[in-house]
């Protein structure tokens, strides 16, 4: 099920930003568990912006990943994507991507930037090769130590 966060998700969404800190999939922060528990709780639910989304997809009452973004001014802006590990390669990310291009369209955006997103992935825990003049992006395998 995919739905919209609620303020109660704060803890279940930074974990996932740690989690992806350490993956380096987000860049690393060093602020304390409960310092970015606060600054996101203030970000995303107290003093949200106008027009940022949060989803999460959820099964049961495990929180599997989330997306974010904000559209301005007619534009989709993907700000992160996350899935925990243990879910994976099972399309949550695909039907994430699916629900907030959704949302862009119903919300009236003419473009979606994904250049951040691209960025984002460019710099964490994929590689990116050219097929077909389309970028795909593919996990980085760890070396296995012999």
């Amino acid at each position: 099920m995919i739905r919209n966060a609620r303020i109660e998700d704060v803890l279940a969404i930074v974990g996932m930003i740690r989690s992806g800190c350490d993956e380096g999939v987000f860049y690393s922060r060093s602020d304390s568990l409960e310092e970015q528990e606060e600054a996101f709780r203030k970000y995303a639910f107290e003093n949200r912006t106008k027009g940022y989304e949060i989803l999460i997809h959820q099964t049961g009452n495990r929180i599997q990943g989330y997306v974010d973004y904000q559209v301005k001014r007619g534009v989709g802006h993907f700000l992160g994507i996350y899935v925990k590990a243990d879910y994976q390669r099972k399309g949550i990310g695909k039907r994430l991507m699916k629900k907030a291009l959704e949302d862009f369209k119903r919300l009236g955006c003419t473009r979606q930037d994904w250049k951040s997103l691209l960025l984002m992935l460019e710099q964490s825990a994929f590689t990116s090769t050219l097929v077909s003049n389309e970028k795909v992006f593919s996990a980085k395998t760890k070396k296995r130590k012999t």
